[in-house]
């Protein structure tokens, strides 16, 4: 991470210890300057910043309980029985994950602006999570999804290009929420995306995904504007951009219509189009790039085919079952 200026005067403010003027702890105080520095220096991804924001929030609570207020005061007995005390609350494997991540990011950004001389949560390991598969349908399913959104209706129109761009193009609902005329290139059929931590990646797309933007963009776009054009592709029936729980209602919608509303979120349109391209034998270095996935491991978790396609695999290319038998005359 980079390191980030700090001044004397808070340095001086950590050495006179937990007490201050203005009723903060010193810890409170720092926990502030490291969340300005993650949005200032680091463009962590917004909901990154909103969970590190309130587990830093229930740690500061918790050493004010135990009567630290000061960094250099914690030690990795505290941290540990903080994650603990978080275990008890019911918070599940996952987040107490994350609030560990959290707290050692924390006082890794202490340790580097020379606050503290060492980092207490270092040597604690992060709780081993169970493996979780995505939730993924079919490829008839995901057609039937598709279709779910009535053509006689303008809203219908534009959710069958919301679902044609989640599906076909793979992005999480963020963005396609944030998606902008400008990211659409038609000639070259690719859209820019800016995904998490605000990278930018080129995503293609084809002809499906082309007819129901181009159809929308023509047409029922149009309709919802009512002053200012705001940018954004997918606008809602006031002429405004359209909000992650707006898109999440469309999904759930269009699932209803097609009979299978109980196993679709937004995201299984990404986890849908990132495994039917592993299955039918795309590279996985290539499925990563439009994802945006920092590391292919990531991407991996696609690799998980059923039997059955195993059973094809292996009976069409594997030499032994695909080299004609010999005749018996």
């Amino acid at each position: 991470m980079p390191r980030q200026r700090v001044s004397e005067s808070s340095r001086a403010g950590t050495r006179r210890g937990s007490g201050s003027t203005s009723g903060r702890s010193s810890l409170d105080r720092w926990i502030g300057q490291y969340l300005d520095h993650l949005v200032l220096v680091t463009g962590r991804a917004t909901n990154t910043l909103l969970g590190y924001r309130r587990d830093l929030a229930r740690y500061a609570a918790f050493c004010a309980d135990q009567g630290i207020g000061d960094p250099r005061q914690v030690d990795s007995r505290l941290v540990g029985e903080f994650l603990g005390r978080q275990t008890r609350a019911g918070l599940s494997p996952a987040s107490v994950a994350r609030a560990l991540s959290a707290v050692k990011s924390f006082h890794r950004f202490l340790l580097q602006n020379e606050i503290c001389p060492q980092n207490p949560a270092r040597a604690i390991r992060t709780p081993r999570l169970p493996r979780q598969l995505p939730d993924v349908l079919s490829v008839r399913q995901m057609q039937t999804l598709l279709l779910a959104p009535p053509m006689d209706d303008p809203l219908g129109v534009r959710d069958r290009a919301i679902l044609a761009v989640l599906y076909g193009c793979g992005l999480r609902v963020s963005e396609a929420a944030t998606l902008g005329l400008s990211d659409v290139d038609f000639p070259s059929r690719f859209l820019r995306v800016r995904g998490k931590g605000d990278r930018e990646r080129l995503v293609p797309f084809g002809d499906v995904v082309a007819r129901a933007l181009t159809t929308y963009l023509r047409g029922a776009r149009r309709d919802d504007l009512v002053d200012d054009d705001p940018g954004f592709v997918f606008l809602n029936r006031r002429g405004q951009g359209l909000s992650r729980m707006g898109l999440w209602r469309i999904v759930r919608k269009a699932a209803l219509r097609a009979g299978v509303a109980d196993r679709v979120s937004p995201h299984t349109f990404r986890h849908s189009f990132a495994t039917h391209l592993v299955e039918a034998g795309a590279d996985l270095r290539a499925v990563q790039m439009m994802l945006g996935h920092r590391s292919v491991s990531t991407t991996q978790v696609y690799t998980h085919l059923d039997r059955g396609h195993l059973r094809r695999v292996h009976q069409r290319f594997h030499p032994l079952e695909a080299t004609p038998k010999p005749s018996n005359g």
